[in-house]
Protein backbone atom coordinates (compact mmCIF):
# COMPACT_ATOMS: atom_id res chain seq x y z
CA UNK A 1 0.00 0.00 0.00
CA UNK A 2 1.20 3.21 -0.88
CA UNK A 3 2.44 5.65 2.06
CA UNK A 4 3.47 9.34 0.93
CA UNK A 5 4.67 12.16 3.18
CA UNK A 6 2.37 15.20 2.43
CA UNK A 7 2.98 18.70 3.50
CA UNK A 8 -0.13 19.58 4.93
CA UNK A 9 -1.26 23.53 4.64
CA UNK A 10 -3.66 25.90 5.84
CA UNK A 11 -5.37 28.83 3.56
CA UNK A 12 -5.47 31.38 6.77
CA UNK A 13 -4.93 34.84 5.63
CA UNK A 14 -1.43 35.99 6.76
CA UNK A 15 -2.93 37.92 9.82
CA UNK A 16 -4.27 35.06 11.31
CA UNK A 17 -2.96 34.13 14.87
CA UNK A 18 -0.82 31.22 15.41
CA UNK A 19 -3.92 29.41 16.64
CA UNK A 20 -5.46 29.68 13.64
CA UNK A 21 -2.80 29.60 11.27
CA UNK A 22 -1.22 26.42 12.59
CA UNK A 23 -4.61 24.31 12.74
CA UNK A 24 -4.92 22.44 9.76
CA UNK A 25 -8.89 22.59 8.75
CA UNK A 26 -10.95 19.61 7.41
CA UNK A 27 -11.02 20.33 3.60
CA UNK A 28 -7.23 21.02 3.58
CA UNK A 29 -6.90 17.34 5.06
CA UNK A 30 -9.43 16.28 2.61
CA UNK A 31 -7.02 17.75 -0.34
CA UNK A 32 -3.82 16.12 1.66
CA UNK A 33 -5.84 12.91 1.01
CA UNK A 34 -7.20 13.12 -2.80
CA UNK A 35 -3.66 14.36 -3.85
CA UNK A 36 -2.32 10.65 -2.16
CA UNK A 37 -4.84 8.54 -3.86
CA UNK A 38 -4.28 10.43 -7.03
CA UNK A 39 -0.75 9.56 -6.75
CA UNK A 40 -0.98 6.19 -6.14
CA UNK A 41 -3.44 5.49 -8.62
CA UNK A 42 -0.91 7.48 -11.40
CA UNK A 43 1.75 5.58 -10.14
CA UNK A 44 -0.68 2.25 -10.12
CA UNK A 45 -1.97 2.50 -13.08
CA UNK A 46 0.04 4.98 -15.45
CA UNK A 47 -1.53 5.25 -18.94
CA UNK A 48 -4.68 2.80 -17.82
CA UNK A 49 -5.92 5.34 -15.88
CA UNK A 50 -6.40 9.31 -15.96
CA UNK A 51 -8.16 9.80 -12.43
CA UNK A 52 -9.03 13.53 -13.47
CA UNK A 53 -10.64 12.92 -16.46
CA UNK A 54 -11.67 8.69 -15.89
CA UNK A 55 -13.15 9.31 -12.35
CA UNK A 56 -15.45 10.71 -10.03
CA UNK A 57 -15.56 11.17 -6.40
CA UNK A 58 -19.01 9.59 -5.25
CA UNK A 59 -18.56 9.57 -1.07
CA UNK A 60 -16.11 10.37 1.12
CA UNK A 61 -16.41 10.41 5.28
CA UNK A 62 -13.85 11.15 7.30
CA UNK A 63 -13.29 10.93 11.00
CA UNK A 64 -10.76 12.64 12.87
CA UNK A 65 -9.03 11.42 16.19
CA UNK A 66 -6.87 14.23 16.46
CA UNK A 67 -6.19 17.74 15.60
CA UNK A 68 -3.86 18.07 12.14
CA UNK A 69 -1.47 21.06 12.20
CA UNK A 70 0.57 22.43 9.31
CA UNK A 71 3.61 20.70 8.73
CA UNK A 72 4.41 16.78 7.20
CA UNK A 73 1.50 14.54 7.79
CA UNK A 74 2.64 10.69 6.52
CA UNK A 75 -0.33 9.41 4.22
CA UNK A 76 -1.24 5.87 3.56
CA UNK A 77 -3.55 4.86 0.53
CA UNK A 78 -5.13 1.44 0.86
CA UNK A 79 -7.68 -0.29 -1.61
CA UNK A 80 -9.80 -2.05 0.43
CA UNK A 81 -12.29 -2.99 -2.24
CA UNK A 82 -12.53 -3.37 -6.37
CA UNK A 83 -16.03 -3.12 -7.63
CA UNK A 84 -17.32 -3.46 -11.65
CA UNK A 85 -17.53 0.17 -11.40
CA UNK A 86 -16.04 1.66 -8.25
CA UNK A 87 -13.06 0.80 -5.61
CA UNK A 88 -13.41 2.15 -2.46
CA UNK A 89 -9.96 3.97 -0.87
CA UNK A 90 -8.87 3.30 3.38
CA UNK A 91 -6.73 6.51 3.58
CA UNK A 92 -5.16 6.99 7.36
CA UNK A 93 -2.78 10.75 7.62
CA UNK A 94 -0.42 10.44 10.67
CA UNK A 95 1.60 13.47 12.09
CA UNK A 96 4.31 12.43 14.60
CA UNK A 97 4.01 8.92 14.24
CA UNK A 98 -0.12 9.25 15.50
CA UNK A 99 -3.23 8.54 13.28
CA UNK A 100 -5.00 11.91 13.45
CA UNK A 101 -7.82 11.28 11.02
CA UNK A 102 -9.33 8.36 8.44
CA UNK A 103 -10.53 8.60 5.34
CA UNK A 104 -13.28 6.24 3.37
CA UNK A 105 -13.31 7.88 -0.47
CA UNK A 106 -15.49 5.44 -2.93
CA UNK A 107 -14.62 6.56 -6.77
CA UNK A 108 -16.50 5.45 -9.70
CA UNK A 109 -15.10 4.49 -13.35
CA UNK A 110 -16.31 6.61 -16.01
CA UNK A 111 -16.99 6.04 -19.36
CA UNK A 112 -16.01 9.26 -22.02
CA UNK A 113 -18.63 11.52 -21.94
CA UNK A 114 -18.29 11.62 -18.28
CA UNK A 115 -21.85 10.89 -17.35
CA UNK A 116 -21.80 7.01 -16.80
CA UNK A 117 -20.15 4.67 -14.97
CA UNK A 118 -18.28 2.08 -16.73
CA UNK A 119 -16.92 -0.87 -16.18
CA UNK A 120 -13.18 -1.67 -15.51
CA UNK A 121 -11.12 -3.19 -17.96
CA UNK A 122 -8.65 -6.25 -17.03
CA UNK A 123 -5.73 -4.61 -17.10
CA UNK A 124 -7.00 -1.99 -14.99
CA UNK A 125 -8.09 -4.25 -12.29
CA UNK A 126 -4.78 -6.33 -12.21
CA UNK A 127 -3.36 -2.82 -11.79
CA UNK A 128 -5.30 -1.75 -9.04
CA UNK A 129 -4.59 -5.18 -7.47
CA UNK A 130 -1.18 -4.68 -7.69
CA UNK A 131 -1.86 -1.47 -5.57
CA UNK A 132 -2.40 -3.93 -2.67
CA UNK A 133 1.31 -4.90 -2.26
CA UNK A 134 2.55 -2.22 -3.64
CA UNK A 135 5.23 -1.06 -1.54
CA UNK A 136 6.13 1.37 0.61
CA UNK A 137 7.05 5.02 -0.67
CA UNK A 138 7.99 8.42 0.43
Amino acid sequence: MPRYTIALRNNSGPDAPASVSRHVPFYCAHEAAGAAWSRALVEGCGDLLDPVTQTAVVSVVSNFGRELFTGDADVVVALDRIGSTSLTFLITLHQDGVPAAELTVVLVHLDSSRVNSAPWSPAQIAALEALRSAPVVA
